[in-house]
């Protein structure tokens, strides 16, 4: 009987797994999302960005509001420019540094009295949005492929 009951128990096993471990879905292997230099690299940034206004600037209230494209180069280098609300046009493309350290996102701007703007940055699909504190800035976007400033995909 003790050997009927342990061939039973062997069986039951066999059929249904082992009760003492968990079962786990199996499902196929995630790949590594690209890192972020690589998924900002060979892209255009279009962000409205809001940074502090500088001492004694004209226009009220304590932050700017910026409309700023950048293309970002793989050796971080950038081509930007800033929407002149005066002229109603963007600025003339400059280049300018940009730098990753992590998810922090740092890149000079051409507008006068505004020195780096950087954001701890989140990037899904299409959309690029973040945030910083040191000097403050808020930014909410999107990124294209290739260079839209300078007109080449």
């Amino acid at each position: 009987m003790k050997q009927a009951c342990g061939l039973f128990l062997a069986l039951l096993m066999f059929v249904f797994g082992n009760p003492t471990q968990a079962a786990e879905p199996v499902s196929a292997p995630v790949p590594p999302a690209p890192n972020l230099a690589a998924r900002l690299a060979g892209n255009t940034m279009s962000v409205v960005a809001f940074l502090p206004r500088r001492p004694g600037a004209p226009g009220g209230g304590e932050l700017t509001r910026l409309l700023v494209q950048a293309y970002f180069a793989s050796d971080g280098r950038a081509l930007v420019r800033v929407w002149d609300p005066w002229h109603n046009a963007y600025t003339v493309p400059a280049e300018r540094k940009w730098s990753l350290d992590g998810t922090k996102l740092c890149l000079d701007v051409p507008a006068p009295g505004n020195g780096p703007m950087c954001a701890d940055v989140h990037v899904w699909g299409p959309r690029i949005a973040g945030a910083g504190t040191n000097p403050y800035a808020m930014i909410d976007g999107d990124l294209k492929p290739g260079n839209v400033i300078g007109g080449r995909r």
